[in-house]
């Protein structure tokens, strides 16, 4: 089952959206909210301690019964953490973070570091927004976009061995990424509409972008 988690980072054009709620579960997290009002949609579940919610949007949906599950403002989790938690105990073993990439470093990070632990506990999960899509391997991954898109591979920890690219112009074979390295996979070029990444050893960051 697939479930779309929405956070409260700005989006100014909604037209990617529609390809993932289609067939999907819909997670609001706290003034994630708004975009769910914006689309026009009734999210299944709503999560978070409510500290950034509009007041107006909040009431918009009160009416609506929708299951809501609410937490106090000092915890552990952050609201993307408990939204994600929420969708995979309805079922959902494929998430698509959207509005999570935003202006808050500490928070785009945090949600980086949060599709590695999904991965890790079995969940495939990926950060979207209007021009990237984060995802995470530790094997092989299929990309699927439009020749021209940008691939950016970055290490998950200090380094990631035999990383190998399919389809893209500046080939790597068998390569090491590290952080202390040269950068070496930066805004690389699908030259078509598929292209592959893959890594022997540890774990990558794949970011697929426009500009």
């Amino acid at each position: 089952m697939k479930a779309v988690v929405f956070g409260g980072a700005e989006i100014q054009d909604y037209s990617f959206c529609n390809e993932y709620i289609k067939d999907s579960i819909v997670v609001c997290c706290d003034s994630g909210l708004k975009h769910a009002k914006a689309l026009g949609i009734v999210p299944d579940a709503i999560v978070g301690d409510f500290d950034s919610a509009d007041d107006e949007v909040l009431e918009y949906f009160k009416p609506m019964n929708i299951p809501t599950t609410e937490f106090p403002s000092h915890k552990d989790e952050t609201d993307m953490e408990l939204g994600a938690e929420a969708a995979i105990r309805m079922g959902a073993d494929e998430l698509v973070l959207i509005g999570g990439i935003g202006s808050r470093m500490d928070h785009t990070m945090g949600n980086c570091n949060l599709i590695v632990r999904l991965y890790k506990e079995g969940t495939k999960a990926m950060l979207v927004n209007e021009k990237n899509k984060i995802m995470v391997t530790d094997n092989r991954i299929e990309l699927t976009g439009k020749k021209g898109d940008l691939v950016s591979l970055f290490p998950v920890g200090i380094k990631a061995e035999g990383v190998t690219t399919e389809n893209l112009e500046y080939p790597l074979e068998d390569a090491v990424l590290a952080v202390d390295i040269r950068l070496i996979a930066v805004s690389n070029v699908m030259l078509g509409e598929k292209a592959a990444v893959s890594v022997k050893n540890g774990m990558l960051y794949v970011m697929q972008c426009s500009d």
